[in-house]
This record gives C-alpha cells, structure tokens and sequence, in this order.
C-alpha cells in the first residue's frame, strides 16, 4: 500500500494528453461490482407520459467507448482502480476479447452487442471495437488477502509495470518522527529490512512492506 500507483496514473495521463476529467472515466472494483455496472443493462423508467419505459443505462465502460467514438480527435481514459478486488474476467464479460490491440491501437477482434451498438452507433447491428483513442489503465495491490487472482489469459493482454517501493521519491523523508530523532526515510528503510528477513521463506515477502507514501 502507500507506493503511489494512482498517482503514477495521473503523472502519465498528464504527459499524454493533460488531465481533463471529462476524458477520464475512473471506476473501483470491489467484490459486488458486476458486468451491469460495467457495460450496463436495460432499468425501468418513468417517461413524460407518467408510464413505465424499459431504457438501456450505460456503465462506465460504454460511457467512455461512446465518447472516444464521438470524438476521435480527442484520446479517453478508463481508470480501473484495484483490478483484483472485483472478479475482472466475469465484470469484462464479452468485452475481454476487445483488449487485444492491433499496432495502430485498436481492437484486433470485434464483439456483437445489440445494447451496446445501438447506444454507441444507433446502429444495432454494428460490431464493437476498441478505439486507438482509448487507453484502459488499472491499478492493483499484489499484497491485498481475499482477492480475486487473475488469470494468466487476462494478464496477458496488459502491460504490466511494477510501481517501486522507493521512499526517496517522498518530500518528507527527512522530517523526523515527532519526539523522536528518527526520519521517516530511516524508519521505513528499517522496518522492511526487518519485514523481508522475518518473512524470507515466503514467496510474497516484497509485498508486504510498508509502502513508501503510506504514512503520508
């Protein structure tokens, strides 16, 4: 925890593009988030007649395909925050088969969804793909218990990148704990030393250090 992996989100959308919430659709997994949530699903409503009417509500996904489609000039964000929390396979569904990318960024396959098609395109009967103006970004904590795995067919359409344990990236290393003459630089450095030597027969020992923006 405390290692700055949404932060390095930011720092990268920032570099791309800048940072325009409207271009961003940020979401968190959790164990009762679903594929409904995701894509959408079809809600009752009350009209202008005072009658009940059946309407498709996007998710987050459809949300920010419908925007990069709509404006292609233009480069969207889906931030997944704590990937592994939800069960990510079953919350992409059908949609899992669009994160293979050709070099031009877009969708090697393409889906037929009714719902999805006809929210997007107004068109039901038009395939679904991922645009190249769309980056899906997650973040996830290898040290979290009781989370869902993911397995190595999802993993293996995402780039993965370790976000380093590096207290020298925090402002207040140097400030000292209060009353006492010891930095945060050294207490963290010192108690990880101690986590990995008490923990050296276990395979996840790097994992369970004290991240370096944790005490922040």
């Amino acid at each position: 925890a405390g290692v700055g992996k949404s932060y390095n989100i930011k720092e990268y959308i920032k570099k791309r593009t800048g940072y325009d919430e409207n271009n961003i659709e940020r979401i968190v997994f959790h164990p009762d988030y679903l594929n409904t949530d995701f894509v959408g699903q079809i809600l009752p409503t009350v009209n202008t007649e005072g009658k009940i009417d059946y309407q498709f509500k996007a998710g987050s996904f459809t949300k920010i395909l419908k925007k990069a489609f709509e404006n292609p000039n233009e480069h969207f964000f889906l931030v997944i925050e704590e990937i592994n929390r939800g069960n990510a396979p079953a919350i992409f569904g059908e949609v899992f088969q669009l994160l293979d990318r050709k070099a031009d960024g877009s969708s090697t396959y393409r889906i037929s969804h009714d719902l999805l098609a006809d929210e997007i395109f107004g068109n039901p009967n038009q395939t679904i793909y991922i645009p190249s103006n769309l980056t899906i970004l997650a973040t996830m904590n290898t040290a979290d218990q009781n989370v869902f795995t993911l397995d190595t067919a999802f993993q293996r359409r995402w780039t993965m990148r370790m976000i380093e344990n590096d207290i020298n990236n925090c402002d207040y290393r140097t400030d000292p704990i209060l009353d006492t003459g010891v930095t945060w630089e050294r207490f963290n450095s010192v108690l990880n030393e101690f986590i990995l030597e008490k923990n050296k027969d276990t395979l996840s020992s790097e994992d369970k250090r004290l991240g370096a923006f944790f005490v922040r």
